[in-house]
C-alpha cells in the first residue's frame, strides 16, 4: 500500500559532518570513561577513610570484626572439606557397584530413585565444586590472615614475637640471672 506521491528523502551529507560526529562520539565516550575511573577512585578513597579507625575503641572493634570474617571463612571451609570426605566415601562405596542398579538419594528431605551412574556422575560433579569452593575459602583465608598481620603490626595489637625471640629474651633473662646467683648457695 504504498502512495505514488510518496518519495523517498534524500539527503547528502557533508562528509566533514560525519567525522565531527565520530569526534563527539569518541570524547563522550573518553568523557565517560573518565568519569567511572574518578568514581572509582572516589569509592576507594571513602573506603579506605572508612576503613582508618581514629580511636583505639574503633581500632578494637575492626580488629574484632576481622577476626570474626576469618572464623566465618575457617567454618566455611570446615564445611566444604566435610562435604567433600562425605562425597569421597560415598563414591569410593559405590565404586564397584553394577551401573544399572537402583540407587537412593536424599536431595532437599526427598528421597530420589536413579540408578548408580547416575549419582556417581552426580556426586563428581559436586565433589569437583566442593573442592574449588575450598581452595577459594583457604586463598581468602589466607589473604585474611595476611590483613589481620599487617593490622596487628601496624596498631601493635596482640604482638607476640616469634620463636627466635622468644629464645633470645629467655636467654638473655638466663644469663641475668647466673649473673645474679653468682656466690649464692656457696658455702664457704
Amino acid at each position: 500500500m504504498s502512495n505514488e506521491n510518496e518519495k523517498p528523502i534524500v539527503t547528502e551529507l557533508d562528509p566533514n559532518e560525519q567525522v565531527n560526529e565520530k569526534d563527539e562520539k569518541k570524547e563522550i565516550h573518553e568523557k565517560d570513561e573518565k568519569n567511572e575511573k574518578t568514581k572509582k577512585k572516589k569509592k576507594e578513597k571513602k573506603k579506605e577513610q572508612e576503613q582508618e579507625p581514629q580511636t583505639k575503641e574503633e581500632v578494637i572493634q575492626l580488629y574484632k570484626k576481622k577476626t570474626q570474617q576469618r572464623t566465618a571463612l575457617s567454618n566455611q571451609i570446615s564445611e566444604a572439606e566435610y562435604s567433600v570426605k562425605e562425597h569421597t566415601i560415598v563414591l569410593t562405596e559405590i565404586k564397584g557397584v553394577d551401573k544399572n542398579r537402583r540407587c537412593w538419594r536424599l536431595v532437599d528431605n526427598i528421597l530420589v530413585e536413579k540408578n548408580t551412574e547416575q549419582i556417581r556422575e552426580e556426586l563428581t560433579k559436586e565433589l569437583e565444586t566442593s573442592q574449588e569452593l575450598v581452595d577459594t575459602l583457604k586463598k581468602q583465608f589466607e589473604k585474611k590472615n595476611e590483613e589481620i598481620s599487617e593490622y596487628q603490626k601496624k596498631y601493635n595489637i596482640g604482638y607476640t614475637p616469634n620463636k627466635d625471640e622468644k629464645r633470645d629474651e629467655k636467654t638473655e633473662k638466663n644469663k641475668q640471672q647466673e649473673k645474679k646467683n653468682v656466690g649464692k648457695g656457696v658455702l664457704l
